[in-house]
């Protein structure tokens, strides 16, 4: 283990050298200059009443960005959390832990915790993740904008758990993309070569970036984390834009299926208080999707997905969010005809309470529906039909001038089957999970 964290400290570090390497010689004459928060990630993130401009007063518009700046943020996360249920046991395959996922290259990842994908780790205190953004606009010594996002810990291991090309091959590479920003039929479009976070759901994978430290399940089972292809971002008009892309898939950069996938968010923006979000991907997908269900070069299976979300800002201190999720797939694997379809929702709400501190809730429900087969597709933790349900509630208090963000968290979780550890390996339908997480944002 102490290995493996070092050889990857390392990476980064040299992937870090190499890309401010570039950016510095693309533009040498450009001065770095540092940002406080991280930028925001592709995903439309459950935005904090504290970073969303009040509705009464329009913010100035922002001056134009230098050719060839440079921007770098970063940040840490860790937590300590006690799952009431003391989970760990000694059956197999991943004693001691409860429960754990497989890689496509054959690493076992254990958790404690069924169904919370990054804070895995029962009364053990866990470093979650380390994130270092560079984000270098288009200029003249390198016609073309540069974003890099490296990464480190398990949140980064477990993001890229079902990689075709392996988790600790691509693990370290959160984004990495070139931009270039085109003018096509009087409309300002920005084209993106590479590999970026989904834009599709609410909930992304810096915890601070969400109103919950856990994620929800919708985030866990029902759409994809990243992308590697070629993509297009474009206003229709002052309140519609549209993102566009062609993909290797669902968490793919090395393509496991020599089939491409296509997808397409709106976004749609009526009043600075509402931001609505209407996605659709489609494709035949394989490992990347479903990790070992779909083992490589054994089958796909065709995946047809809709999200909508909406964020809508009722005052400067309180919030309102929600989403809907239905996929379906249809396919062979292994010379066996699978189906399946699966549906997931939530709600979320947050208030500023003070100036320091905040509070926020989430209600959810995800459901597994088996078609041909009689198994789920996404969880696959048990034959039959398998509905999740969670309820969690969160406390907020930011320190260091906002840098150091301290949480508290409590979440209680059910299910129509016993597919929770209770440390006798036997498993039952309820899970409840304390946890006090900080994340220093740099």
């Amino acid at each position: 283990m102490k290995t493996r964290i070092i050889r990857s400290f390392v990476q980064t570090a040299l992937l870090c050298l190499t890309i401010s390497q570039l950016a510095g010689f693309a533009n040498a004459q450009d001065a770095p200059k540092k940002a406080d928060i991280p930028p925001a990630a592709d995903k439309p993130a459950l935005t904090k009443p504290d970073q969303t401009p009040a509705a009464q007063t329009p913010a100035a518009a922002p001056a134009p960005t230098p050719p060839g700046t440079i921007t770098y943020s970063g940040l840490v996360d860790w937590y300590l959390g006690i799952n009431f249920r003391a989970p760990r046991s000694n059956a197999k395959p991943y004693a001691p832990a409860f429960t754990g996922t497989t890689t496509p290259s054959g690493e076992v990842i254990r958790s404690d915790n069924f169904g919370l994908l990054f804070n895995i780790n029962d009364r053990e205190p866990s470093f979650s993740l380390g994130e270092f953004n560079i984000n270098r606009t288009e200029g003249k010594g390198f016609p073309f904008g540069i974003t890099a996002t490296l990464t480190v810990g398990a949140s980064a291991r477990l993001y890229h758990a079902t990689e075709p090309g392996g988790t600790s091959s691509w693990q370290t590479l959160h984004n990495l993309y070139l931009s270039k920003n085109v003018h096509v039929a009087g409309r300002d479009v920005e084209i993106d070569f590479g590999k970026w976070a989904t834009p599709i759901g609410l909930e992304v994978l810096e915890s601070s970036s969400n109103d919950n430290y856990s994620r929800g399940f919708d985030f866990v089972y029902g759409y994809p984390n990243y992308h590697a292809g070629v993509r297009a971002k474009l206003p229709l008009n002052s309140r519609i834009s549209l993102e566009a892309a062609v993909v290797n898939g669902w968490n793919d950069v090395a393509d496991d299926n020599n089939a491409k996938t296509v997808y397409a968010v709106l976004t749609l923006k009526p009043n600075p208080r509402l931001t609505a979000n209407l996605s659709y991907i489609g494709g035949a997908e394989g490992t990347g999707a479903f990790g070992s269900g779909i083992p490589k070069g054994l089958g796909s299976v065709t995946v047809n997905l809709v999200d909508a979300n909406a964020n809508y800002q009722i005052t400067p201190k309180a919030k309102l969010a929600g989403s809907l999720t239905y996929g379906n797939a249809s396919g062979s694997v292994n010379n066996v005809h699978e189906s399946g379809d699966w549906l997931g929702m939530g709600g979320y709400a947050r208030c500023q309470l003070t100036p320091k501190f905040a509070i926020a809730g989430r209600l959810e429900q995800f459901e597994d529906i088996p078609g041909v087969g009689g198994n789920g597709l996404r969880v696959g933790a048990t034959g039959g039909y398998l509905k999740l349900r969670g309820a969690t509630l969160t406390l907020e208090y930011p320190l260091l001038r906002d840098h150091l963000v301290s949480r508290l968290e409590y979440r209680h979780d059910h299910a129509n089957h016993a597919v929770f550890g209770n440390g006798s390996g036997s498993g039952t339908p309820d899970q409840d999970t304390l946890y006090f997480s900080q994340v220093y944002k740099f």
